[in-house]
């Protein structure tokens, strides 16, 4: 039924607000499966489906008279309604959020009912969950999410399905980012989906150590190798051991051992310090920097053969600067990594178009950090701009200009991300998001109607 329904939906026309909720009931039973509700002319929810609660999570009881973004969480909708202004929508993707915050992708039947006055009356919506290769892009962000890479931006879509491409090979990657953009979490990843994931993850900065001690770190050594090796010492390659090595900071091994590493990967064979017999290495390399490891070649500081052993799979993380969209939606994963439900702190919206014009030199790590002095500062129940640290309590003009493309004389203007930080926090209410952000309500209407994309 899941795909002769939606036809035999979209060719209703004229359906007045009595003949869209007996249809809602009765689809509801044809499509169990299916999320189908309807709205009234204000755009709250008058009937919510048993299947709506099984997709989506949330219950008749606590929706009935709510506006419906407090159930879908849909971006695309805080941008506008097309079911408003074109009174249909058929098929049409969405991601949406569920009430465990897991994401659920979706295809979108809606029909509006025959408008008395020519004035939207409300509306019959089907959500219908998708399935293979229709749910990708959702998938690809569950992905992330359950590594703690949290995106929606076209650059990190790239790189969750470079993870899963690569997860099933024993192919060495290199991982490219700044600082603080999360090369370890690729790594991680890339073991996590792998079929080495029964195997250890061992991690080391090779910046962090001399050449002697790297040496022995990485290879280990044998009794009386050198002075104060009273015993055999295993090292990560050993550790290692049907597992995944992650080597952050490759740029930076010191250029006698490259020489040794090279052999690993060519051979399979490493030889701890001391020892006379090579072991075998059955290891998966993962090694990530941030320079460009061509660069280095050319200075005469890295190995070109090594360089290509390594670089089989490269992988270029984009900066935090480069996906500002993705600020709202990691301070929230951040939040709820420490609070819980009603204890989650409000970030009001001035707090979140600050974040979203700052340039972030040090990337996601020092979103969190920037996150934690601001929870410091606070009274823990919301966060306000006072509570920023001193580089982010002002804005250059220039940047705020940037962040909003219109504003009235004599008001500040506001961005995209502080309209839909807004509205989530009052979960869709708008009359509550205007009073949050300062304005009137078609004021508020009038900025997302500027943003509307699709």
């Amino acid at each position: 039924m899941e795909q002769t329904t939606p036809d035999f939906f979209s060719q209703q026309a004229g359906l007045s607000r009595a003949q869209g909720e007996s249809l809602a009931r009765m689809i509801s039973l044809i499509m169990p499966d299916a999320a189908v509700f309807t709205v009234d002319a204000q755009k709250r929810i008058s009937y919510w489906s048993p299947g709506a609660e099984k997709l989506l999570g949330f219950t008749q009881a606590a929706l009935l008279g709510e506006n419906c973004l407090t159930a879908n969480r849909c971006e695309q909708c805080m941008r506008g309604c097309g079911l408003t202004e074109s009174g249909k929508v058929e098929g049409a993707p969405l991601l949406l959020h569920r009430s465990d915050g897991e994401r659920q992708a979706v295809l979108k039947y809606a029909m509006a009912y025959l408008p008395e006055d020519g004035a939207f009356a409300g509306g019959l919506e089907i959500l219908l969950p998708q399935q293979a290769d229709a749910g990708k892009t959702a998938a690809q962000s569950s992905l992330g999410e359950k590594y703690g890479l949290i995106s929606h931006a076209p650059e990190m879509q790239k790189v969750f399905e470079m993870i899963r491409r690569v997860a099933v090979t024993d192919i060495p990657v290199l991982i490219r980012g700044d600082s603080g953009t999360g090369k370890e979490l690729v790594a991680r990843a890339i073991h996590g989906e792998s079929l080495r994931h029964r195997g250890a993850f061992v991690a080391i900065n090779c910046a962090t150590l001399n050449a002697g001690m790297l040496e022995s770190e990485l290879f280990g050594h044998v009794k009386g190798a050198f002075t104060g090796a009273i015993r055999d010492h295993q090292g990560l390659f050993g550790r290692a051991e049907g597992g995944t090595l992650f080597l952050d900071e490759i740029a930076e091994l010191p250029y006698e051992l490259q020489a040794k590493l090279l052999r690993v990967l060519e051979t399979g064979e490493y030889l701890p310090v001391g020892a006379s017999q090579a072991m075998q290495a059955n290891v998966r390399i993962v090694a990530a920097t941030h320079k460009a490891l061509r660069e280095e070649v050319k200075a005469g500081r890295f190995r070109q053969d090594l360089l290509f052993r390594l670089r089989v799979v490269p992988i270029f993380l984009p900066s935090l600067q480069a996906r500002k969209q993705d600020i709202p939606l990691i301070v929230r994963h951040l939040l709820k990594q420490q609070f819980t439900g009603e204890q989650l702190p409000v970030v009001k919206a001035a707090v979140m178009q600050q974040l979203m014009a700052y340039d972030w030199p040090g990337n996601v790590r020092e979103l969190r950090n920037v996150l934690n002095y601001a929870l410091v500062m606070s009274d823990g129940k919301q966060i306000d701009t006072a509570d920023l640290p001193p580089e982010l309590q002002t804005i250059p003009a220039s940047t705020q200009t940037m962040a909003a493309p219109v504003a009235k004389p004599g008001r500040q203007a506001l961005s995209e991300a502080a309209i839909v930080q807004a509205v989530t926090d009052c979960q869709g209410n708008l009359t509550q998001a205007a009073k949050q952000l300062g304005i009137g309500r078609t004021t508020l209407w009038r900025y997302r109607k500027l943003w509307q994309k699709d």
